[in-house]
């Protein structure tokens, strides 16, 4: 199989405790990767430490040397922004965008190049725990509140997917650079409006198995959080006049 290039993107807030498990599953995915890659860190704003321990990580110090990873600082925005900034700076083919606790491993690229054989120009991949074929390990009520808020998501929407919300996803480069350049949900529901201008675009969205641990120490505030993401649907079907 022929590997395409590849820009991993990752978004970060606080995550000190989580550094070592974020660059290991780094370290995993350059062992295997045959072809062209960068890894894109952008801290969106971090009042913790991760700004002293991500650039003095062995593997950090490593990738830099060979001009392979960037570690982007700004303030914060949200996790929709600071993905919006990564994708912007990218370079390469292909886009994936993964969570800095590695609940789903960039490794997986493999099993999804495996199945699909080649990734397509016009299709838009995302991990979907909600498949049969799909590993996971998830805090129950978690798993209970994703499950309303997807059914919320495909009726306010129109949307047919199952599992909109795993950060786990691949992007063409030339597709995700118009998807985040016109994006403007800049917090956790961000990857509705942008699986809503994906079809518009006329992009194929395939949900894709996954491997997914889920990791203590969610940024995401069940209450609170809910309530701004089910705002931000209802801003995106308006902007989107779905009926």
């Amino acid at each position: 199989m022929q590997m395409p290039s590849v820009s991993l993107v990752i978004p970060c807030f606080n995550e000190e405790a989580r550094i070592e498990r974020m660059f290991e599953g780094i370290q995993q995915f350059v062992t295997v990767w045959e072809s062209d890659f960068e890894v894109i860190i952008v801290d969106d704003g971090s009042t913790d430490r991760s700004s002293e321990f991500i650039p003095n990580n062995p593997v950090f110090i490593a990738l830099n040397r060979k001009g392979q990873i960037r570690y982007i600082e700004q303030e914060n925005t949200g996790k929709g922004g600071a993905l919006k900034k990564g994708v912007a700076i990218s370079s390469y083919d292909f886009i994936l965008t993964l969570d800095a606790d590695m609940a789903a491993a960039p490794i997986q690229l493999l099993e999804w190049l495996f199945i699909r054989k080649m990734f397509h120009p016009h299709e838009i991949l995302i991990g979907s725990r909600e498949l049969k074929t799909s590993v996971i390990s998830e805090i129950t009520y978690r798993k209970f509140v994703g499950n309303i808020f997807n059914f919320i998501i495909r009726k306010a929407t129109g949307l047919s997917i199952r599992d909109t919300q795993c950060g786990f996803k691949l992007y063409p480069s030339e597709v995700a650079k118009i998807l985040f350049s016109i994006l403007q949900t800049k917090g956790w529901a961000h990857d509705v409006e942008l699986l809503v201008n994906g079809n518009k675009l006329g992009c194929s969205i395939v949900e894709m198995p996954i491997i997914w641990n889920a990791i203590e120490g969610s940024k995401i505030r069940v209450l609170r959080d809910s309530l701004r993401m089910f705002k931000d649907v209802m801003e995106i079907r308006k902007r989107n006049k779905i009926e």
